[in-house]
Formats: structure tokens, C-alpha cells, sequence
């Protein structure tokens, strides 16, 4: 199951008290505390949701150390990084946007570390009054949250359940997303990844998804960061134009975004006809889209076809 919304608590580290110490003179010499660690998070394309997160609620920095002899400083507490999903999206409790993390390696500080007290070598200029004053280092500061996923790939797969759009995420980047011939097969996002671009298949779209029938709608979010649509098409389709109106205009109502992004028409299961079937159908066709390719996911030359589609599309729109 996706996990793509998780409550957690950050905590960054507690300054170090300043010391009071005295030199062999009986000088002041207590150091200043070291400073809390800081709360990071960081970028990971590797990490695919947010299931971490419910093994772990809480998440805190290194507390510092007090300050010593010698005017020495505390050893500054160590500085936590969390690395999150991509996009991963930040919110307090009471709804309030707080950061996102968009690409791999980015790096964001969320909390600040508390700041180290000072010892009382600092305070050695008000003589006899304050030879014995120190103050305590910063408490850390605290963070309750909401993290909340947008996955992130270049192409995304669209369409009617049981289009084949499972079984060609499989060809195309050895993934193993669950392919059966029945609807609804596809129960949350996949991701693969084919010659470093990614791909991802939503579940199936029916009519009424946007009224919140079938499973896509609750998928829709992870969809509009991508950069290119494919939209499979089955050749076993008794009104090809109509199945192809009913996934653009639940897009549109899902959120219109997606419809204006650059689309390929995935013909599929072309193994099922003959060349003059297949001939008819692309008559039908040719007349609502003209950026299509006919594939099967047993037909090595159209699945390359498919992937330079892919290929070339991202190329473009870089």
C-alpha cells in the first residue's frame, strides 16, 4: 500500500550550558556551550514513499555539550538529515505550508539548533558579581508535522483499467507491478525507471473518477509533476473515440493541468489482429489524434518504438 501522508515530530538539538571554571590564577575560564544540532531534509529519488515514517514518529538532533576549562567550547550537537521522497511537502498542524523537497540532494534546514550558553569567562568584566556567572544553552525548537508525497516522474500512464499499461511499465523497466486480466488490477501508483527517466503507472480512470468512483482520483495529485502523458488506448475497444473522451474529460475534471500536457496515444494489444484489423482501427483514430503508436508488449520493434517516443519527448522538453 502507497503511504503518501504521515504525521511526524521533529526536534533539534539543545544549546550546551556555558561552564564556570577558574584558571590556576583564579581568573574565570568556563567556556561557552556548543550549539544544538540542525534538522535537515534531504532529497532521496531512490526512496519511493513514506512507509519509513511509521516506524518512526520522532525524529530529533543531537543535543550539544557544555562548555569546559580552558575557555574551551561544548562539542556542537550532530546535525540530523532526514532524506524524504520525492516531492515531499511540508505542513504544521494547523495546515500551514512549511517547506518541499522537489529534487534529488536538495537540502532544506527545518529546524535551527539551540544556541550555546555562555560560560563565565564571558562574563569576567563584572569582576566579584559575576565570577560565578554562567547561562544555560537554548532548548531546541520543535516540529509537528504532516508530510505529504507527490510522486514525481517524467511520464506517467493513463487510462481505462485493463488497457495494458502494467504490463508495458514491466517490459520497459523490469518493475513488477501486479498485471491480471481484470479491471482495477493497478490498486496505487507504480514507478520504474527506463533509461533514467521515470515512468509511472496510475490506476485505471472509469467514468465518474472525478466524483470519486474508482481509484484514480485519489492518485491525481502524484500525476501533475510529471512532464509527458501516455495515454493507453486498448485495440480491443468497441468505440475508440469514446473511451478516449471519457479519460480526457475525467482528466479535465480531475485537474485540467493534465490534459494540457504534451500526450501519446498508446495503441495496445496489437498481437490480438491481423495488419488490415489494425489498419481500420488507426483509420478511426487518425481522426481525434495524430501522436500514436501501435505496441504490444510481445513485439520487441514496437516496443522500442514506444521507449524513443519517450525518450525523445523528455529530450524536448529539456
Amino acid at each position: 500500500m502507497l503511504i503518501d501522508k504521515v504525521r511526524v515530530n521533529f526536534v533539534s538539538g539543545a544549546g550546551g550550558s556555558g561552564s564556570v571554571n577558574f584558571h590556576k590564577s583564579g581568573k574565570p575560564d568556563g567556556g561557552d556551550g556548543g550549539h544544538g544540532g540542525d534538522v535537515f531534509l534531504e532529497g532521496d529519488s531512490n526512496i519511493h514513499d513514506l512507509r519509513a515514517f511509521n516506524a518512526k514518529k520522532q525524529f530529533e538532533a543531537g543535543d550539544a555539550n557544555r562548555g569546559a576549562l580552558n575557555r574551551r567550547t561544548g562539542a556542537n550537537g550532530e546535525d540530523l538529515i532526514v532524506k524524504v521522497p520525492l516531492v515531499t511537502r511540508i505542513f504544521d498542524l494547523e495546515g500551514n505550508y512549511v517547506t518541499s523537497i522537489e529534487n534529488h540532494g536538495q537540502r532544506e534546514l527545518l529546524l535551527k539548533g539551540g544556541a550555546g550558553g555562555k560560560g563565565n569567562y564571558y562574563f569576567r568584566k563584572g569582576q566579584v558579581q559575576t565570577l560565578k556567572k554562567f547561562t544555560p544553552g537554548k532548548p531546541g525548537k520543535k516540529l509537528q508535522a504532516f508530510l505529504e508525497l507527490e510522486l514525481k516522474a517524467e511520464v506517467i500512464f493513463i487510462g481505462l483499467p485493463n488497457a495494458g499499461k502494467s504490463s508495458m511499465l514491466n517490459v520497459l523497466t523490469n518493475s513488477k507491478s501486479k498485471v491480471a486480466a481484470y479491471p482495477f488490477t493497478t490498486l496505487e501508483p507504480y514507478l520504474g525507471v527506463m533509461d533514467n527517466i521515470k515512468l509511472m503507472d496510475l490506476p485505471g480512470l472509469i467514468e465518474g473518477t472525478s466524483k470519486g468512483k474508482g481509484l484514480g482520483s485519489n492518485f491525481a495529485k502524484h500525476a501533475k509533476n510529471s512532464l509527458v502523458v501516455a495515454h493507453f488506448l486498448s485495440l480491443d475497444s468497441e468505440d475508440l473515440k469514446k473511451d478516449y473522451d471519457l479519460i480526457i474529460k475525467e482528466l479535465e475534471e480531475i485537474n485540467p493541468e493534465l490534459v494540457d500536457k504534451p500526450e501519446i496515444l498508446v495503441l495496445t494489444k496489437s498481437d490480438n489482429y491481423n495488419k488490415e484489423e489494425i489498419s481500420e482501427k488507426i483509420k478511426i483514430v487518425k481522426k481525434f489524434h495524430k501522436n500514436y503508436v501501435v505496441v504490444s508488449v510481445i513485439d520487441d520493434e514496437s516496443i522500442a518504438k514506444l521507449r524513443d517516443l519517450f525518450l525523445t519527448a523528455y529530450e524536448n522538453l529539456h
